[in-house]
């Protein structure tokens, strides 16, 4: 599938990325996403979350969660230092 676009939305105390919109590679897991984000706002721990509803497996990969719940042309993913929903 190549690449698919990534918005990330800070939620709570979160951190806020200059840049939000990124295109990934859209076969690694999501797990990347986490890495990349812990890389990106030098912070210990963060919980991310698809559809601003629940945390995808760290081996679901992008693609698949772009298929399901991709809005607008990107998938949204929300990230907290603390948990945020439920």
């Amino acid at each position: 599938m190549g690449k698919v676009k990534v918005h990330f939305n800070a939620v709570g105390n979160a951190p806020i990325l200059r840049k939000s919109k990124f295109f990934v590679d859209s076969n690694k897991p999501f797990a990347s996403l986490t890495s990349f984000l812990l890389n990106e706002l030098h912070v210990d721990s963060l919980f991310l979350y698809c559809d601003a509803a629940f945390m995808p497996a760290p081996d679901a990969l992008i693609f698949q969660l772009f298929e399901c719940f991709a809005s607008r042309g990107e998938l949204v993913v929300n990230y907290s230092t603390t948990p945020a929903y439920g």
